[in-house]
């Protein structure tokens, strides 16, 4: 039996392992057309500045295709045709598989602004993006960073170490709303300007400008004009996903690929991971989960149900949800679900701007704790999880709140000093 797996990412790495695992004879073949050798993603900053290289980020070693007996395919796939069960590339070779797995992951949101196409533009989400940013920083004086998430802030970060007068376009009215209250994101804003780094709220993009094919700069929607030569957008991702246009695999409207609660597409024998993938959340919303961790755990459960028999096959259960990530210096941790909106809901806040630390809690009419965001300290997030799915008390958990905190030795001690409903 042939497994066809498109994706060579978080998923579909893990996938190739489940199923090899189950099954030693199993031919296995993994296409991508970013990268010879599984990376992560999440460390490409990293290699940027030059702290480590191509191979430090590849969680396995090179010889990994071989001892498992992975056939590779360094290509792109074009078209695939469910019900003739084959995938064709766009060098023209014809694919044919017994049960395929899309995970193709993601690709950056590109906006329809005049000037897009100029070159200097560009993003920072996959390896081809490293290389082109890392050549355009050669020779860059000033750079424009357009939107405010973790990537943003990333590039934000990096290209400003490298040297490069940099500028962040934010079009909300504070950094991240989706994730962040108005004082989180206040204080984040205030940390970046204190490295000298200018971060533009409630600014758009009208136009991107250049001369003779070259970027020169960006014009906003309230008519300034912001110099650059180098723009990188950063303004989100969507599946990638346009390759399964006639091809029986349904879509939703994000182009996600709707799948069951066993990661199984309506095409016979075809499933999806990773960020590609359409499922159902905690609230009841269909959408893709975008993380490193559901990625991981997608594939692995898509693999085991890819080898399995169907009595065998084993329901998708997405954990609590947590995440963390760095702005600049500041240490960012979350657990739960926090910017929901329940009903009845209520936060408990706390912070001090002058050693820039912040923690909100979130909790419900009856006290239980649903989702908790940490600013400026290190934090277990394990903990936080525990106490949200115990649906731990609001007062029960500031008695212990001290307990998830990690931070070194000689900082200073955490402890509650107020709490307030905001």
């Amino acid at each position: 039996m042939r497994f066809v797996i498109i994706g060579n990412g978080v998923a579909g790495i893990n996938a190739a392992g489940k199923i090899r695992s189950r099954d030693s004879g199993a031919k296995i073949t993994i296409i991508s057309s970013e990268s010879d050798h599984f990376f992560s993603r999440t460390a490409l900053m990293y290699v940027f500045c030059g702290q480590l290289s191509a191979e430090d980020v590849e969680p396995y070693e090179r010889d990994l295709y071989a001892r498992k007996n992975y056939e590779r395919i360094r290509g792109r796939v074009a078209k695939v045709d469910s019900g003739k069960r084959v995938l064709a590339l766009t060098n023209g070779e014809i694919i044919t598989y017994d049960r395929l797995l899309v995970a193709s992951g993601s690709c950056p949101l590109k906006p329809n602004y005049p000037g897009i196409d100029l070159d200097g533009v560009g993003n920072f989400v996959t390896w081809q993006d490293l290389e082109w940013l890392t050549e355009k920083a050669k020779t860059a004086r000033k750079a424009i960073v357009v939107g405010g998430g973790l990537i943003g802030i990333e590039t934000l970060e990096i290209l400003h170490l490298a040297g490069i007068k940099t500028t962040m376009m934010v079009r909300e009215d504070y950094f991240w709303p989706i994730a962040f209250s108005k004082a989180e994101g206040d204080m984040i804003t205030a940390h970046v300007h204190s490295h000298g780094v200018e971060m533009l709220l409630s600014t758009e993009t009208a136009e991107v400008l250049g001369e003779n094919g070259k970027v020169t700069g960006v014009r906003t929607t309230k008519g300034d004009t912001l110099e650059a030569d180098l723009v990188v957008f950063a303004i989100g991702v969507r599946p990638q996903t346009d390759f399964l246009k006639d091809s029986g695999v349904e879509l939703d409207e994000r182009g996600g690929i709707i799948v069951d609660e066993k990661l199984a597409t309506k095409a016979p024998d075809v499933w999806a991971a990773g960020d590609c993938t359409s499922v159902v959340w905690f609230n009841g919303v269909r959408r893709p989960e975008q993380l490193w961790y559901t990625g991981r755990d997608q594939g692995r459960d898509a693999g085991f149900n890819m080898i399995a028999s169907e009595s065998e096959r084993q329901n998708y259960v997405r954990g609590t949800f947590y995440n963390s990530a760095k702005f600049f210096d500041i240490e960012y941790t979350t657990g739960g679900y926090v910017n929901f909106n329940f009903d009845g809901e209520c936060d408990w806040f706390q912070c001090d701007l002058t050693n820039e630390t912040s923690q909100r809690i979130t909790y419900l009419a009856d006290g239980s704790v649903v989702g908790f965001n940490m600013l400026g300290s290190r934090w277990d997030h394990r903990l936080f999880v525990k106490w949200v799915e115990e649906k731990r008390d609001i007062k029960w958990v500031l008695e212990r709140l001290g307990e998830a905190c990690f931070d070194e030795e000689f900082s200073k001690k955490f402890k509650v000093v107020e709490s307030a409903p905001a």
